[in-house]
């Protein structure tokens, strides 16, 4: 999106085909990259600052047919195509993507509230819509069962702070809310695990989670299926869950999905206080990254001015700057 919004639709084309995603700017999802190669945050840019700069060779239509005012249906019109080369310098995608990084982090310390402002107010919804209901069992039935208030909480909170956003800062929240909520999922099914496998609910969820998370979160998916999730497990009326192992099959209990809900709510809250501690972080995160980028960028120029010896000198300035910081921003 950066590179398209910057007249730079090459440059994307190329972290395309490096990362091997196709359709990168539409995509809105998680599970992209290939978490084998690049393990960790910063992998993925040290990958991209390492390589070579390159040119691409890019071929515009120069003149023919339905082109410059030219007829189309004019058979004797040739096609004329001009070739231009263009630089790609992937360590200067790294510089521009640094800054778009610290600024989302930003931007997620406010959203990060937000979930926790939406799970205060989610099983609340949902009890007030089961007391309104004439018919309580085709209440539990109806989606969405609790009020989709995440989206209008955003809104307001955003419009009322008056501070500058990311143009994709809706579709920036809702990857990181379906994020907060696999995780809390995830832990969940974990903290059931470890406590009682042969507990009902835990063998519900189990199989639950592993059939609905390839269709709530991973891959390109669209807006909202962190709310859909949820709304699913708290429709799934309980169930009585047997034995596997025995025969003939013994009952082993009911399943609690209502309860399953309430404790993924909960667990989010927590991820939410704990990830917005990480975000206050990642401007620092990212000292080492910038020393080992400026010396990559600095061996790249020494390379292409033939190895000639370039003079650097420290620009010092005895103003005082503090009231200049318009001018920075």
């Amino acid at each position: 999106f950066l590179c398209e919004e910057r007249r730079d639709p090459h440059s994307g084309k190329w972290l395309e085909d490096f990362l091997q995603l196709q359709n990168l700017g539409n995509y809105h999802g998680t599970g992209a990259f290939n978490t084998t190669m690049y393990p960790t945050w910063d992998a993925v840019l040290y990958g991209i600052m390492t390589q070579p700069n390159e040119k691409m060779i890019v071929s515009a239509k120069r003149r023919g047919r339905g082109h410059g005012g030219w007829s189309k249906n004019n058979p004797y019109l040739q096609e004329r195509y001009v070739e231009f080369k263009i630089d790609i310098r992937p360590a200067s995608l790294v510089q521009r993507l640094l800054p778009v990084r610290e600024q989302l982090a930003e931007e997620f310390e406010t959203y990060l509230d937000i979930v926790r402002i939406v799970d205060e107010q989610i099983m609340q919804s949902y009890f007030h819509n089961l007391r309104g209901a004439e018919d309580v069992s085709a209440a539990l039935q109806q989606s969405p069962s609790f009020d989709r208030v995440s989206a209008g909480i955003l809104t307001n909170l955003t419009d009322f702070q008056g501070s500058s956003t990311s143009p994709l800062f809706r579709g920036n929240f809702d990857l990181l809310y379906s994020l907060c909520t696999q995780l809390s999922a995830y832990r969940l099914l974990h903290d059931l695990q470890s406590y009682s496998s042969n507990d009902p609910t835990s063998q519900w969820f189990q199989q639950f989670y592993a059939n609905n998370v390839p269709l709530y979160f991973d891959g390109d998916q669209p807006f909202g299926r962190a709310d859909d999730f949820l709304d699913l497990v708290l429709s799934t009326p309980p169930s009585l869950v047997l034995s596997s192992d025995t025969f003939p099959p013994v009952p082993l209990g009911w399943t609690d999905p209502l309860w399953v809900a309430e404790r993924i709510i909960a667990i989010r809250s927590e991820i939410a206080s704990e990830w917005k501690d990480v975000m206050g972080e990642v401007k620092g995160d990212h000292s080492k990254l910038s020393t080992n980028l400026f010396r990559v960028m600095m061996g790249r120029t020494i390379e292409e001015s033939g190895n000639d010896i370039i003079e650097i000198e420290e620009e010092v300035t005895f103003d005082d700057l503090s009231d200049s910081a318009g001018a920075f921003e």
